[in-house]
């Protein structure tokens, strides 16, 4: 999303129809309609691009300045299918989530907004801990709010 715009309300729209680009959606309603500085977002929020219906992305809580991510690929549909891979950071996650090792959904942040499954170890492990890649992944949008884009970037992948 380009300029300043953004809105006040949850994400009630069709996200077939959100145009190809870079988007940011997050999870605590704008104080005011020109938010840019990362900064001044609470939360978690999630940057992607998109092209069609495919989506490419970033996860992340606010708090922890991105340490706490998830990459996330996958379509569009109702809400985002797909699959991700935690990033590990100095004060992430250090290892595979039990409950998120089943084909059950489970929730990845505190709001359940993006809900994991099929949790698996991905590549190797570094000073923090073993990357996690999981299989399944979901956002819903309902819950989240349209934020200007600012100045940070999606990523172009996250899983080879």
């Amino acid at each position: 999303m380009n300029g300043s715009k953004s809105l006040s309300q949850p994400a009630a729209l069709d996200l077939n129809i959100l145009p190809n680009g870079n988007h940011r959606f997050c999870s605590q309603q704008p104080k005011s309609s020109n938010v840019v500085p990362p900064d001044a977002i609470i939360g978690d929020c999630f940057l992607f691009r998109k092209q069609g219906n495919q989506v490419v992305g970033t996860y992340y809580d606010t708090k922890t300045l991105g340490e706490n991510a998830l990459c996330l690929q996958g379509t569009f549909k109702d809400r985002f299918y797909g699959e991700g891979l935690e990033i590990i950071g100095g004060i992430g996650r250090q290892r595979i989530p039990a409950k998120a090792q089943g084909s059950r959904l489970v929730n990845w942040d505190k709001e359940g907004i993006l809900q994991v499954a099929k949790a698996i170890p991905y590549g190797k492990g570094t000073a923090f801990g073993q990357p996690i890649r999981y299989r399944q992944a979901i956002v819903n949008f309902k819950r989240l709010y349209r934020y200007n884009l600012g100045t940070k970037l999606p990523p172009k992948r996250c899983l080879r």
